[in-house]
């Protein structure tokens, strides 16, 4: 007994040493061979499709590998570490698409790692026979605004090639090339799309279709619209001083024009082209053109006789008149206040800016009348072509008084009598300049 307690005391620490090295091997050993789980996702891949078949996409990845590896190499692991495949070879496409259940294969690209387990173990995938066919486009206009008149639509080509698998290709009801018109009317000429559409209305997907796009031709116009609509004649320039414009006569005063619908419905008339009347008077007589919009035209002759009628503008005017006294007696002196009234007249605007103002006086007539202060009317003679509208004042003061001894004769009976006021003035134009015509 003391032999064997003396062996294992004989070099205990090289001993312990040992033990501690193989419990580290060992551990290694266990550790190497245990399983551990990829926490990636790895795609699904399809090898040696069948041909003249169209395989569906794999609905699914593959997930939860667990694998044995070293260390090393473990830690060097990323998704591109693994593959995984289903395999096509020897399957036979059936007609109306079947799905068909494979095996999931997955395999580790370097040799030291053991797959051990995955999800899923197989899946269903999509294999159709792949077929063709042609299918007329159509044309989708879209909303069509109104007041267009749109042709038919001309398609090249006609039709296009469908490819694809057989269900798809037979869930297709539409070949679709959509255009927008508006309002601008012009034509459509244009390369579009071909869209795939299904019995809803749908996009249908992993068709392919020859050609992609088709050239669509659609003629679009304006709607053709008639109206008969009144002649205005455009009128421009100035005028003889003191003239306006009369009556105006248009022959025919109404024409027929058409265009497109949408330039005609905005017309409530049609202009001349301008007429000058500058400096112009009397009757004017010409032959205007119609002033149409460039798609709008007249159904007769594009000109009309257009006379016009220039006339004097009427007015009224305040002009300043002297006075004289009339029948006045050879021995009585007469004193009148004030010595000039405002007259207005009414007139033509010419014959009013063409009087002599010199000449126009007022009467006041002192026949009869005793010495002594009298109010006498004053009485205006309008000059030709106007009349009186108001004399302010309507009458004078006349004082008549004997004449001095002195005096050897009175004055002549068709002189004016002396005035006596300073402030009297000489019949004519007010000082300043006379106040403009009054309509």
């Amino acid at each position: 007994m003391r032999r064997l307690v003396s062996f294992f005391l004989r070099n205990w620490p090289l001993k312990l040493g040992a033990v501690a090295l193989a419990t580290i091997l060992y551990g290694g050993l266990v550790l190497s061979e245990s399983t551990l789980t990829w926490g990636g996702q790895v795609r699904i891949e399809t090898i040696d499709p069948p041909p003249n078949a169209a395989v569906g996409a794999v609905p699914v990845e593959v997930s939860g590998i667990r694998y044995r590896a070293p260390i090393e190499v473990a830690r060097r692991l990323t998704n591109g570490s693994f593959r995984a495949y289903v395999d096509l070879s020897g399957i036979e496409p059936q007609p109306g698409g079947e799905s068909v259940r494979l095996t999931v294969q997955v395999e580790a690209v370097d040799p030291a790692v053991e797959i051990v387990d995955y999800e899923p173990e197989s899946v269903e995938i999509l294999i159709d026979p792949l077929v063709t066919r042609e299918i007329p486009v159509t044309v989708d206009e879209g909303i069509i605004p109104d007041r267009l008149d749109v042709g038919p639509p001309q398609v090249q080509p006609p039709s296009v090639t469908l490819s694809g698998g057989s269900s798809r290709v037979r869930s297709v009801r539409s070949a679709v090339a959509r255009v927008g018109i508006d309002g601008s009317a012009i034509n459509i000429d244009e390369e579009v799309e071909v869209e795939l559409l299904d019995d809803s209305g749908n996009l249908v997907p992993g068709v392919q279709v020859t050609p992609e796009r088709v050239r669509v031709r659609i003629s679009v116009a304006p709607s053709i619209e008639t109206a008969t609509l009144p002649v205005r004649p455009l009128i421009e320039g100035d005028m003889a001083p003191g003239y306006v414009l009369g009556s105006i006569q248009v022959e025919p005063k109404s024409v027929t024009v058409s265009g497109a619908e949408t330039d005609v419905a905005t017309l409530g008339l049609v202009a001349t082209e301008p007429i000058d009347v500058s400096g112009r008077t009397g009757l004017v007589e010409v032959e205007a053109a119609l002033d149409l919009p460039p798609r709008v035209n007249a159904s007769g002759p594009e000109t009309v006789s257009v006379l016009l009628e220039i006339v004097p503008d009427e007015g009224a005017q305040i002009f300043q008149a002297g006075l004289r006294l009339a029948s006045t007696e050879p021995d009585l002196a007469y004193t009148v206040s004030p010595s000039s009234v405002l007259v207005t007249l009414s007139g033509t605007l010419p014959v009013l800016r063409g009087l002599d103002v010199g000449s126009l006086l007022g009467t006041a007539s002192v026949a009869g009348l005793e010495p002594g202060r009298h109010e006498v009317p004053v009485d205006i003679e309008p000059p030709p072509g106007t009349e009186v509208e108001a004399v302010e004042p309507g009458s004078v003061v006349v004082i008549i008084s004997e004449a001095p001894a002195l005096m050897v004769s009175p004055a002549p009976a068709s002189s004016p009598v002396p005035e006596t006021s300073s402030e009297a003035l000489p019949s004519g134009v007010l000082p300043s300049a006379a106040p403009a015509p009054t309509p």
